[in-house]
């Protein structure tokens, strides 16, 4: 008995050695919410997409290849890296037609003061370049519906595919857009309202 005592004494001694330490702060006498792992995912999944939509939209343009030749090898390397990508992660038709309309609207018109990231995940037609072309308003707010349209449509399918509200998913993408948001208009809260700023 004395030998089990002691093997279940270092038993117990090891499970609280490797027990990680867990602090709880807040109200004790109210449930805690246990859905702060899965809103974390959520946007560190939102990052990812926003990365992956401003990558390669502020890169400076590569000079053009000096020769046939390297146009050639370069055709071939590009082949060769397209069918050696066939088993990564697919994107959906929602991303791909948000992708290319936030692409070109980015490029246009909010880069350059005529849309702006609001606060609920969607552009919005702000009207703040330095010379405001009637045309080119009239084509941004275009821009505009377009771009929110695949937008929804992507939320729809991102709350379906992580199990939440699209109402989550917004107000998660809206946190991101805000926070990589470059010499852009951005609808922030000043703490009693919000209004729009420039980042």
């Amino acid at each position: 008995t004395l030998a089990i005592f002691v093997c279940a004494a270092i038993s117990i001694a090891v499970l609280l050695a490797c027990t990680p330490e867990v602090k709880i702060t807040g109200d004790a006498e109210k449930p805690i919410a246990i859905n702060a792992e899965i809103n974390i995912h959520i946007y560190q999944h939102a990052e990812e997409v926003v990365d992956d939509l401003y990558a390669g939209l502020d890169d400076e343009p590569e000079p053009e290849p000096d020769s046939a030749f390297v146009r050639v090898m370069e055709r071939f390397v590009a082949a060769l890296s397209i069918s050696s990508c066939e088993a990564a992660e697919q994107k959906s038709q929602a991303y791909q037609e948000m992708k290319k309309l936030f692409g070109e609207t980015y490029t246009k018109y909010m880069k350059t003061g005529y849309v702006g990231e609001n606060k609920d995940g969607y552009v919005t037609y702000v009207g703040k370049p330095e010379k405001c072309d009637p045309k080119v308003a009239a084509a941004a707010q275009e821009a505009v519906k377009k771009l929110n349209a695949a937008r929804k449509a992507f939320y729809e399918e991102e709350a379906k595919s992580q199990n939440t509200t699209v109402a989550e998913i917004q107000k998660t993408y809206a946190a991101v857009y805000a926070a990589k948001a470059k010499g852009i208009w951005v609808e922030v809260s000043n703490g009693k309202t919000y209004e729009w700023k420039k980042f």
